[in-house]
């Protein structure tokens, strides 16, 4: 029993130690803004508005992906530093925190998001030229439809980002890293 609490006192430890370099949040104080500020981007970013904005406006595509860029380094942090941990400890909490970035790393890359919102500004970029003939269309066919689709697409894949960060998150909380 004492072995096993110094185990989780050395892994929490190990996580804790210190911030990250040259910034004043720890490691567990920066996932927390870095979802809070995702939780606060995505909302326009999985609009038909938000995807013209992000295909058009260079300032607001290079926030949104510094913001992911930065998302992913810091889990890049976590990563390294839990791998470290779980080296020492048999705590069940990390090996799934691990899983977790990797499924993330995987699936929701920066290359993956880049190619992912490149293929829906075609479409978007698409749409719009043809919008005067799909205006006399109806259904999944017309503009309308067509741009519901695309926002169906966009929340689909926004969410699942957000689901897996929500998850790090939880994991992170649940460790208990500060």
């Amino acid at each position: 029993m004492k072995k096993q609490i110094f185990q989780i006192i050395f892994v929490c430890a190990l996580l804790y130690s210190g911030s990250l370099q040259g910034q004043e949040l720890t490691l567990g104080q920066k996932i927390d803004s870095l979802t809070y500020a995702w939780d606060e981007e995505e909302e326009e970013l999985e609009t038909y508005e938000g995807l013209i904005r992000f295909c058009t406006d260079v300032e607001y595509r290079n926030h949104k992906i510094e913001l992911l860029n930065e998302i992913h380094h810091v889990d890049s942090v976590l990563y390294e530093r839990a791998k470290i941990a779980a080296k020492r400890s048999k705590d069940h909490e990390i090996d799934k925190l691990i899983k977790e970035i990797e499924k993330f790393e995987r699936k929701y890359s920066m290359r993956s998001f880049l190619q992912f919102l490149r293929a829906e500004c075609k479409a978007e970029k698409s749409l719009e030229k043809e919008s005067d003939e799909l205006s006399t269309e109806f259904g999944s066919e017309s503009y309308d439809g067509q741009v519901y689709l695309i926002e169906v697409e966009m929340q689909k894949y926004i969410k699942h980002i957000t689901k897996r960060m929500d998850h790090i998150r939880k994991h992170v909380h649940h460790l208990n890293i500060k």
